[in-house]
């Protein structure tokens, strides 16, 4: 069959949940096709499509062809396997195709059986095309990161697997689970998630770029340093299907001196030095030389015993703590970067003892389309004091995106440049960053790596300190002195109101409490141009480990989970979501996108979506979690201790599961 396809752009939305009907013969509404394979059973030997569009195709003519060796083909092995015409398959319907070796029948609608047999322990590549030979979705398990469409698939593979599924159904995400769903919903018990690698298709698909192909994850190529761009080296950092391990070596003295240090100031911003190993399953970096620090407000710590105390070789009390490296602090080099990625920011999971809040907030920030949400994932963590016998293990991290003005480079298109002005927001001794009091100098400072802070701290120096404060003062100024009608219009002109609005449901339904409308804390703000006019103000999501059940009582709010998400904080005191919201246009936005998040079809905040998302994290970091610090030994399925709501469970089946309360919230409050 010629090998020239055209590349058909799918959404890449996870969508509906809901079992599929009795499969009928429909009208066709269209004649687009958003149809993927959706499930791989290589036991049961079947492979199932989904059309994931709300009207129903007509799917005749489509064929799949195996590890370039063409169409399958037809049970007696007669004629290639294609499609019957006159085949439609219903809005969020599901087909099956029965491979060799198939006796079974299915739910939902069976297109016949074929020839060819696949296998969940060989290299595999399924191509899905329609009658015209455009190619609509993959399927690909192999052990090369990123395989070329002519590459060899009879060879060894990076996982095996009987059931392979999107969850949820047509969404990008991948699982290996234990029950088969053929014919319906996927589900079940999850066993591990999925990597699949990007296939490079030859140059013939008109240069379009497969990274947007729906059938999995973009696995970037490994960066040497200096040699890609920045964006390209982010991606590849923080490619969710790896689970890095980094281990800081710290000479003896350099380990005392920090700890010297902490006690003078447990608030230092004071760099130390450290040799740093990256590995994240394909190829290891390894920096001399680089900066390491203590990180954190009310959760610094001391990495090792008590005040007073010098490292104890070969006999430490471990202690978790926060930490950024940064690869070059100590060499402005290409050679201490990842391809120009220099810091790394390192979390343990204080205070979450379901290991999971944080990473499941900026995931679903990244899956609603919130783009300004950092990159975060798992990694291990090992620190190497030298003179001990050996590294200490301390368990698994949090590894995320710093926000500074490499995170502003990367998203440079979006923001319309990256040479404007970043604040960091937050909520300390100088006072609140609620952007109402904006007379008092003392709020505002330049970050420098001193140990001052401020409720304003600059993180760019691209333009003056004090012509960035007036930007600030300035927009502070109009946003409080305006109204009605011009309050609106200077709302519209300066900010992305969609996108803020879509960043603040979702602050709100994960139950953010600690963030600016409520707490005036935990937020970043950049102007992408300088002065006083033709800038856009674009509002940047932080800090989500106090989430998902996990609150105190504070101003109007007292349950995170119940509590209204039109006053979600302190009304008249923190202004902007306050000016936004009171707009009917702007509400509706905002309603619709608290009402979308807990729709169950839309798959992104509702329980069963969710619960599957967090076992399959789970399941890759549980082996992993014990540590020799002999804290947070396991995972538990529960809110912070000091938390006003702890009854709130994630997985629990039950009326305090903190998903299934929100939804029923937002049915309460919302007026379905």
């Amino acid at each position: 069959m010629n090998k020239v396809f055209r590349f058909f752009t799918l959404l890449v939305a996870a969508l509906t949940l809901g079992a599929c009907d009795l499969i009928t013969f429909v009208p066709i509404e269209s004649t687009d096709l958003d149809i993927v394979i959706n499930e791989v059973n290589t036991d049961a030997k079947y492979i199932e499509l989904y059309n994931r569009s709300e009207q129903s195709a007509d799917i005749s003519g489509l064929t799949i062809i195996k590890n370039n060796e063409g169409p399958i083909a037809n049970i007696d092995g007669s004629a290639d396997f294609v499609v019957a015409e006159g085949t439609v398959l219903p809005a969020k319907g599901f087909a099956v195709i029965g491979c060799k070796g198939n006796t079974n029948t299915y739910e939902g609608l069976s297109l016949g059986t074929s020839k060819s047999g696949i296998s969940g322990s060989k290299s595999l590549l399924l191509e899905l095309v329609d009658k015209e030979g455009n190619r609509l979705d993959y399927f690909v398990n192999t052990a090369t990161e990123n395989p070329t469409a002519e590459g060899p698939w009879d060879g060894a593979i990076n996982q095996s697997f009987d059931v392979a599924v999107r969850i949820p159904d047509g969404s990008t995400y991948w699982y290996i689970i234990e029950e088969p769903t053929p014919g319906a919903t996927n589900g079940g018990t999850l066993v591990s998630s999925f990597k699949m690698p990007v296939v490079n298709f030859d140059s013939s698909d008109n240069g379009e770029d497969d990274n947007q192909q729906g059938g999995g994850s973009t696995t970037p190529e490994n960066p040497d340093p200096g040699t890609s761009s920045l964006a390209q080296s982010v991606a590849y950092v923080w490619d969710e299907s790896t689970f890095p391990e980094i281990t800081l070596k710290v000479s003896e003295d350099e380990w005392n001196r920090m700890l010297a240090t902490f006690d003078q100031n447990n608030a230092t911003k004071q760099y130390f030095k450290g040799d740093v190993t990256f590995f994240n399953g394909t190829k290891t970096y390894e920096f001399k030389e680089a900066g390491w620090r203590l990180r954190g407000n009310t959760s610094r710590r001391r990495p090792e015993g008590n005040g007073g105390e010098v490292h104890q070789k070969d006999n430490a009390d471990w202690h978790h703590f926060h930490t950024q490296i940064n690869f070059r602090k100590f060499h402005k080099d290409n050679d201490h970067t990842i391809g120009g990625v220099r810091k790394i920011h390192l979390k343990w999971f204080k205070d979450d003892p379901a290991y999971v809040r944080e990473v499941y907030c900026y995931d679903l920030f990244r899956r609603y389309g919130v783009w300004t949400a950092i990159n975060d994932i798992y990694c291990r963590l090992w620190i190497h004091v030298e003179g001990d016998s050996q590294p200490a293990y301390y368990g698994v991290y949090e590894m995320l995106e710093t926000v500074d003005d490499e995170y502003l480079e990367v998203r440079s298109d979006k923001f319309g440049g990256h040479k404007g002005n970043l604040w960091k927001c937050s909520y300390n001794a100088k006072g609140k960053a609620d952007l109402k009091e904006y007379s008092d100098n003392n709020k505002f400072g330049l970050d420098q790596d001193t140990d001052e802070e401020w409720p304003y701290e600059l993180k760019t120096e691209h333009n003056s300190f004090e012509s960035a404060k007036a930007q600030l003062v300035d927009f502070m100024q109009k946003l409080n002195s305006k109204s009605g009608q011009e309050l609106h219009d200077w709302l519209g002109e300066i900010m992305d109101i969609p996108l803020f609005l879509r960043t603040y449901a979702v602050n709100v339904t994960v139950g953010m409490w600690d963030d600016y409308w409520n707490n005036a804390n935990n937020y970043y703000m950049y102007f992408n141009a300088p002065g006083t006019s033709g800038y856009k103000f674009y509002f940047i999501p932080y800090d989500y480990d106090n989430t998902l059940g996990t609150s105190q009582a504070l101003f109007r709010l007292s349950d995170s989970g119940r509590d209204t998400p039109l006053k979600w904080g302190s009304n008249a005191q923190h202004p902007l979501v306050n000016a936004v919201v009171q707009f009917e246009d702007y509400k509706a936005i905002y309603v619709e996108y608290l009402k979308e998040l807990v729709d169950p079809t839309k798959g992104y905040f509702d329980q069963t979506t969710s619960v599957a998302r967090i076992r399959a994290w789970h399941s890759k970091i549980a082996p992993y979690v014990s540590n020799d610090t002999g804290e947070d030994m396991s995972i538990e399925d529960r809110p912070a201790s000091w938390g006003n709501h702890g009854e709130y469970r994630l997985l629990e089946d039950s009326n305090n599961n903190f998903f299934k309360v929100k939804a029923e919230s937002y049915h309460n409050h919302l007026n379905y």
